[in-house]
């Protein structure tokens, strides 16, 4: 059966009555008083599944949903009477490889594989898998890429849920060859474009741009970034990767309607099937690339960006993961605010830089706060009990894992505390050994082949508290490395061999953490938090707000200069240094404040001056820039022998290095791995430490100066900072030989 516009909006219409009593926040969880489709010989009008020959229906009273016996492709959400769907882009919801292809090996089957008139109507879940034989690449033209691994994905409702899971079963049987997955791999949703409100934590709870508006807009540097010329961001850029965000941190993020009070989110109950771990980001929402797009929603469980990730398996090794089950959730208001004429005027008025409506705001916020709270009801259900026939441990079959850091800083300066603020602990798959084809634990995560790079196993992370005490939930069996960071900690804690057995908890007791020190330390520069957000610029209301390599040379003209003991770290030091920007005709000349304002400081210009095929458009004038060199000045109080070392924490960085002089004299480079956060528009990406040793008799006393130059190049070149530290070592030289006076 054609699934065609006519047949889905007929289905839209009669599926689902809006015959509902609830409060004035409601996430539909009582079915309506009738339902046109629904099986009334289910009791209370539980869960029914239909064959529809090409299609399964899943229908609660809720929410229906129509499934692609081919693709495995979620085609339809229909909530409250309505199609929520997007069908721009063809199919609705899609994951990255779908089974499709296995039919050439006779390998494609669907089934029902949990019947709801076995268990009185409680749940309904089908199955659409593909077994390729080894011989077959699923999806060879995906975005993404193909993979030559069996893989089924299921979906599944249960009674009163206002949403339906999804989840996939990626497979390599022993009897395979060697097993690879495409760059990146995400489930997608697209839904209409009533939706026009976007939501990932609460700084980017925002009106979105508007589809005809992005769609209208010139692009600048790459597709992903246009200039609005009209709507309520004219005058500024509209870039997808605004709305990235660490997954550990967004447990629920999606879109929802100003005018129809209702939204779609995307909620993982726990995050050990995505990529990276607790300090993973990724783009969470936007819209599509074309002239007209429908909004989109993404769960990247194995993402390309920031650093991206790996997955392969070698012949002979059998592997399989679970990945989900992602709840795809709806929900709706009642009773809303409703914007004043005198609102509404005055957002008219202010397009290019919106002052948008409170009672949006207000709306908006409810139901995002709503996803918020269901998303803590999906993790206290977490690991789910109807998750059968696949590697998907039951609660009975999995442990926690607690235990209590102590730390033990030696030389640290007086006065430093010893708790442990936003204490972020976790077990992750060991990392490779060092020598191992990709170096070991080189930096946070182990280097570039490390946990925070790792698709191909599980990961559990949770939250400790600051006196060090962490428990870690639901743990699969496994043998596991210990991970560990704390705000105000340069560096992380790494425990190997941590054996997880089924259903035996374990208590690691007092765990003792010394970090790493190279000598007493001079001077500092920021909070070690693995990101930026105590920086200038970096806080949470800024960082993700496109341009600052551009803004950079407005706010600082002449560069940088910073005077240990006399700046504050928070207004006087940017967050990423950049080449400085040789063009300013960026600048929108009626904006009032360019250099700080949140939107509509940007020049924008015609389709006419530059078509949509122009994929770089003003940005040859405006992205270049000369090297900038910022000087951080302190005083010595005498002569020192022995060495110096730089370190320098950093939450991203693109491009050449940094260049690193002391009082006149060149002391070496650094070459920190690059990970996309300049271009990418973040303070946060796989964090990593470099440190530069150099002779400590260059210092002298009195006033000394440091110069950390950027080189010339794109002006997305250069580094996200995060902390800087000066340590002095006087028992030994550079090269290893102890001083004398101090053996």
């Amino acid at each position: 059966m054609t699934c065609t516009p006519a047949l889905r909006h007929m289905l839209a219409l009669a599926t689902l009555t809006a015959a509902f009593a609830a409060p004035m926040l409601r996430a539909a969880n009582a079915a309506p008083a009738a339902a046109v489709t629904i099986d009334k010989t289910v009791p209370n009008y539980g869960v029914a599944v239909t064959d529809e020959g090409n299609y399964y229906l899943l229908n609660n009273g809720i929410v229906a949903a129509r499934i692609n016996k081919r693709t495995g492709s979620l085609d339809q959400v229909v909530y409250k009477g309505a199609d929520r769907a997007g069908h721009d882009q063809g199919a609705v919801g899609v994951w990255e490889q779908d089974p499709s292809e296995a039919a050439t090996v006779n390998g494609l089957t669907d089934s029902i594989t949990i019947d709801p008139k076995t268990n009185g109507g409680e749940r309904a879940e089908v199955s659409i898998k593909g077994v390729t034989g080894g011989t077959v690449t699923l999806t060879p033209g995906a975005a993404g890429g193909g993979t030559n691994f069996d893989l089924e994905l299921r979906y599944t409702m249960g009674r009163g849920e206002s949403g339906l899971y999804t989840y996939a079963i990626y497979s390599h049987p022993a009897s395979y060859g060697n097993g690879q997955m495409g760059s990146e791999s995400r489930f997608i949703l697209r839904v209409n474009q009533s939706f026009d409100w976007i939501s990932t934590d609460m700084d980017r709870n925002m009106l979105a741009a508007g589809p005809l508006n992005w769609g209208t807009g010139v692009v600048v540097h790459a597709k992903e970034q246009r200039i609005m010329s009209q709507g309520p961001y004219k005058n500024s850029v509209e870039h997808k990767y605004t709305y990235n965000a660490i997954q550990y941190k967004a447990p629920a993020y999606g879109w929802s309607s100003t005018k129809e009070h209702v939204g779609v989110w995307f909620i993982n109950p726990t995050i050990e099937y995505l990529t990276g771990g607790a300090s993973k980001q990724e783009l969470m929402a936007h819209y599509g690339d074309n002239d007209d797009p429908d909004p989109i929603i993404l769960d990247y469980w194995k993402g390309s960006h920031y650093g991206g990730s790996t997955l392969s398996v070698a012949a002979g090794e059998e592997w399989s993961k679970v990945v989900g089950p992602i709840f795809v959730y709806v929900n709706s208001l009642d009773k809303f605010e409703t914007p004043t004429t005198a609102d509404m005027d005055k957002f008219t008025a202010s397009f290019g830089d919106p002052s948008v409506p409170k009672a949006w705001t207000d709306n908006q916020t409810a139901l995002f706060q709503d996803a918020l709270n269901q998303a803590k009801k999906e993790n206290a259900k977490w690991p789910y009990d109807w998750v059968n026939g696949v590697d998907y441990p039951h609660k009975d079959g999995r442990a926690n894992v607690s235990g209590q850091f102590v730390l033990t800083d030696p030389l640290a300066p007086a006065g430093t505390t010893t708790k442990l603020p936003h204490l972020t602990v976790g077990l992750a798959y060991p990392d490779p050994a060092p020598g191992a084809g990709g170096g070991g634990r080189g930096g946070f995560g182990g280097g570039s082949r490390g946990w925070a790079y790792d698709a191909k196993h599980y990961e559990f992370w949770n939250d400790g508290t600051e006196d060090g005490k962490f428990t870690i939930t639901e743990v699969r069996p496994g043998n596991y490395t210990l991970h560990a960071w704390a705000d105000g900690v340069l560096g992380d804690y790494a425990q190997a061999n941590i054996t997880v057995e089924a259903g035996k908890n374990i208590d690691l007791g007092k765990i003792v953490w010394t970090p790493v020190r190279y000598g007493k330390q001079l001077w500092d520069i920021g909070y070690a938090n693995k990101d930026a957000s105590e920086l200038y610029k970096g806080d949470s209301a800024n960082y993700w707000l496109w341009g600052w390599p551009l803004r950079y040379a407005l706010l600082f003209p002449n560069d940088l200069t910073y005077t240990i003991g006399k700046s504050d770290y928070h207004k006087d030091w940017f967050f990423e240094e950049v080449p400085h920007a040789d063009d300013l005709s960026f600048v929108n000349p009626a904006a009032k404040d360019p250099a700080n304002q949140r939107f509509g400081w940007v020049k924008a210009y015609s389709l006419d001056d530059y078509p949509q095929t122009d994929t770089t458009g003003p940005w040859r004038i405006w992205g270049r820039g000369h090297a900038t060199t910022w000087t951080i000045k302190f005083n010595m109080d005498k002569a020192v022998q022995g060495s110096a070392v730089m370190r320098f924490a950093l939450a991203g960085a693109d491009g050449g290095g940094l260049t690193v002089g002391v009082n006149g004299q060149d002391v070496g480079s650094i070459r920190p791995l690059g990970t996309n956060a300049l271009r990418y528009n973040t303070m946060h990406t796989v964090w990593q430490e470099q440190h530069l040793t150099f002779d400590a008799a260059v210092l002298k006393p009195g006033e000394n100066t440091m110069t950390l130059t950027v080189p010339a190049g794109e002006v997305t070149s250069g580094v996200v900072y995060d902390y800087l530290r000066l340590e002095l070592n006087t028992y030994y030289k550079v090269d290893g030989t102890p001083i004398a006076s101090n053996p």
